[in-house]
């Protein structure tokens, strides 16, 4: 395997042991308080800065936003049948299957490995993710669904804030450009503090989970983990097939690489593990979070293994025409 893939994957992994450690050192640390900072300050900053130095291209964005509801579906079926075979009754069953960790894994990974630029497509999927994990996800464990709640996620100004910086068709004023470069300087230090804090929320928060059902969440961890990035795989050959995504270089060298950073970050977040907000949305509405919880623990131990295979997968048949 390349170094450049360990050197990626493994301090994302490293800095998550580290918060799982502190936990038991410090198994007490106001946890809501540092979350609350990450969620209204660290990822709003990180979303923004990532986006509004980013080239945006609507074609992208389609692209991106469809893979995640591809995925989704997709495992939303496979979900449904192991239901049918298994006989489980609670649908709480479905979110740390059908969604992905885009958040607290990939996002340090997707900088790590393919800079700004991975970042940004990165955290475009990950908006997407996120809008059905609360309005989709909370219907499913709760029956009911308040999209007044979706309008409260800061990021998703963050997101929008960004994608106007970015597009905007005129110029900025020289005398408040300033003021504007030392605003955003802030907002890209802000950015990067949430990269180690996600991680470390991340290590801590396993900490909790417990293994409670162990046949569920080896089974719903290994069709994430497993069939996840089979099915990104097949998305970005069916992208290829239909000329959605440039197979040739054509000359233009950095059509083609921006391209391959596009497909390998949907193969990258295919291969993610379940999110912790798959676990508490679960324990909130109580519809089996002790599964859920399994699942997540599980899952995130697998992609210690799985993912970099993926990324060796992906360096190899991707990124290398």
């Amino acid at each position: 395997m390349e170094v450049s893939i360990l050197a990626g994957v493994l301090p994302s992994f490293i800095i998550a042991f580290v918060g799982y450690y502190y936990s038991t050192v410090d198994p007490k640390l106001d946890m809501k308080s540092i979350a609350d900072l990450i969620y209204y300050v660290f990822s709003p900053c990180l979303v923004y800065s990532s986006l509004a130095g980013h080239t945006f291209r609507l074609r992208e964005f389609a692209l991106l936003g469809l893979s995640v509801v591809i995925l989704i579906f997709s495992l939303m079926f496979i979900t449904f049948i192991y239901k049918r075979m298994t006989g489980f009754q609670q649908r709480g069953i479905y979110l740390p299957i059908i969604f992905m960790n885009t958040g607290n894994i990939a996002l340090p990974m997707a900088l790590f490995l393919y800079g700004k630029e991975g970042l940004s497509k990165a955290i475009m999927f990950h908006v997407v993710n996120v809008l059905f994990l609360y309005t989709m996800g909370v219907f499913m464990v709760s029956r009911n669904t308040n999209l007044k709640e979706f309008f409260k996620i800061p990021f998703v100004y963050a997101a929008a804030a960004g994608i106007l910086a970015a597009v905007a068709p005129f110029r900025v004023p020289a005398s408040i450009q300033w003021y504007l470069s030392v605003a955003s300087q802030a907002l890209d230090v802000l950015g990067k503090g949430a990269i180690p804090l996600l991680i470390l929320s991340l290590g801590y928060s396993l900490k909790r989970t417990r293994l409670s059902d162990l046949k569920h969440g080896v089974a719903g961890a290994s069709i994430r983990v497993f069939l996840g990035p089979a099915i990104a795989f097949c998305l970005i050959l069916f992208y290829r097939y239909a000329g959605w995504s440039p197979v040739g270089s054509g000359g233009n060298q950095a059509l083609f690489k921006d391209a391959r950073i596009t497909e390998a970050v949907i193969l990258l977040m295919g291969a993610m593990p379940a999110p912790i907000t798959s676990f508490l949305l679960n324990e909130k509405f109580n519809d089996c979070p002790e599964i859920a919880a399994s699942m997540v623990l599980v899952g995130t131990l697998m992609g210690v293994v799985t993912i970099p295979l993926v990324l060796e997968f992906s360096q190899r048949c991707l990124m290398a025409f």
